[in-house]
């Protein structure tokens, strides 16, 4: 089953799509325009071509529907369900997706490898309070990168500062659990509840509405 986590509730629904499969499955269950076509055609890397495949066909099995889904997800940049007026986030990497879908609340969703070494890169996104005086391991630097990268996907505006205007209060991780996190910016000032989860297969997801 190509669905290894998959979580419902009247705010949201969230699902974890692992890519066993090659490009020509998904194509056959797609529907895409010219313009997503020529898009596709211009994606050299084929890991690439896959997560954006993926992506799309996880969208039509969270949404339930063989129609056309009008979407202007490339990418880069926030994707919109044009069609379905839902607000999504998407992240993948490797061979998983992620995908949360809500219905009228602001969504962000992030999905790294626990393999992943963030920590040559950890004074440039993490703040001295967050620290906390100590010296953070790998797994708590990905942690807060991943934490992070749901925050900056929840403002979905650019021009934002991972170590400055993004802050997470780092808990005592365990197999999944909550955490609260903050976005400091002028327009968008607010406490936030982040939800994570240490899948199986060695990935860390996490995810946020508002």
């Amino acid at each position: 089953m190509p669905l290894i986590f998959q979580k419902q509730n009247s705010d949201y629904e969230i699902a974890v799509w692992k890519i066993d499969e090659d490009a020509s499955f998904f194509e056959s269950r797609l529907q895409l325009n010219e313009e997503e076509k020529i898009f596709l055609q211009n994606i050299k890397a084929p890991n690439k071509r896959l997560q954006w495949l993926a992506s799309r066909h996880l969208i039509r099995v969270l949404l339930i529907t063989d129609l056309f889904i009008d979407s202007n997800y490339k990418q880069h940049g926030k994707p919109e369900l044009l069609s379905h007026k839902k607000e999504i986030s998407i992240s993948h990497t490797d061979d998983v997706c992620a995908i949360i879908i809500s219905e009228n609340k602001k969504a962000g969703v992030d999905i790294e490898p626990e393999y992943r070494d963030v920590s040559f890169i950890a004074h440039k996104f993490i703040s001295e309070t967050e620290k906390q005086g100590r010296v953070l391991s790998n797994e708590e630097n990905l942690f807060l990168w991943c934490a992070k990268e749901v925050l900056f996907k929840l403002y979905a505006k650019g021009e934002v500062s991972f170590q400055h205007d993004l802050f997470v209060q780092l808990p005592e991780l365990t197999t999944e659990g909550t955490v609260h996190a903050e976005i400091r910016k002028p327009d968008m000032n607010c406490t936030v509840t982040l939800q994570y989860n240490y899948l199986e297969e060695g990935y860390l997801l996490c995810w946020c509405v508002q």
